[in-house]
């Protein structure tokens, strides 16, 4: 039996991207982020965050500051009765030429091992709000999502032609039940 599962980018999906966030005080979910991810779960798709954070490389953070703000997204999360049930992140520059970079695949074998059972990727969606997260959903066989903002244009969905664009993820989550 395989599960279905939304891969989910993290700065600018689930918490507004400050740019670098690394630290509690500049956490802040992005609107509706908390209700769309209780919407998946409750309607059966496992949670799994995909997240770039190049941040580490740079020396703006150390990966214990990216694991406790992760600690910590998950009891904000746990609070309103969502489970994030596995996390990959990258720590690698853009130009280091690691696998685990979206858009390269490699987080996707760190979730499907975090979550100890095999994916339904036919069933499962990717949601991010940058060119590279529509890249790894198509890399990894998934239907993909994009959130609109600052990071591409609309000249750039020629290329990629994701499944579905939106403003937030409460509404893609909306959209993925009601299918």
């Amino acid at each position: 039996m395989s599960r279905r599962v939304v891969f989910l980018d993290r700065d600018g999906t689930i918490n507004v991207d400050h740019g670098y966030v690394s630290t509690i005080e500049r956490w802040e979910f992005v609107d509706g982020a908390i209700q769309g991810m209780k919407l998946l779960q409750d309607n059966g798709f496992a949670l799994a965050v995909v997240t770039n954070q190049s941040g580490v490389a740079a020396g703006r953070c150390t990966e214990q500051d990216v694991e406790r703000l992760h600690q910590f997204m998950c009891e904000q999360l746990a609070q309103a009765g969502v489970t994030v049930d596995a996390i990959a992140y990258c720590p690698h520059s853009a130009d280091a030429g690691c696998r685990c970079r979206k858009p390269q695949t490699g987080m996707a074998e760190a979730i499907r091992n975090s979550l100890q059972e095999s994916v339904d990727y036919d069933s499962s969606w990717m949601i991010g709000d940058k060119i590279a997260d529509v890249e790894f959903g198509r890399g990894i066989g998934v239907q993909t999502a994009l959130l609109r903002s600052p990071y591409w244009m609309a000249d750039d969905l020629e290329s990629i032609s994701p499944h579905f664009i939106s403003n937030r993820l409460l509404d893609v989550a909306t959209m993925i039940i009601a299918e």
